[in-house]
């Protein structure tokens, strides 16, 4: 928790926690695994970091995703999926 009141970047805090309590169930509500290859991805700072400033670079000039179909189409269904309230 004291994290919590130092660090103001959720992205950080994530990363702390994913360090500290594991990944957890993706659509449950346990502290459990998700598969291998995903968790390694997430491990892998570099890569984490890297796609952020993809997905940053991306979105600062196409907001619509226009030129980007079929990631629009993909993050459409996560958002029908997946309720991140």
């Amino acid at each position: 928790m004291a994290y919590f009141t130092k660090i103001f970047d959720g992205f950080k805090l994530a990363q702390l926690d994913l360090k500290f309590r594991g990944p957890g169930e993706f659509l449950g509500e346990k502290q459990s695994g998700i598969p291998d290859l995903a968790m390694d991805g997430l491990k892998n700072e570099e890569l984490v970091l890297l796609a952020k400033k993809e997905a940053e670079q991306i979105l600062a000039t196409d907001k619509q995703l226009t030129n980007y179909p079929l990631l629009k189409e993909r993050l459409s269904q996560f958002q029908k999926e997946i309720h991140l309230e």
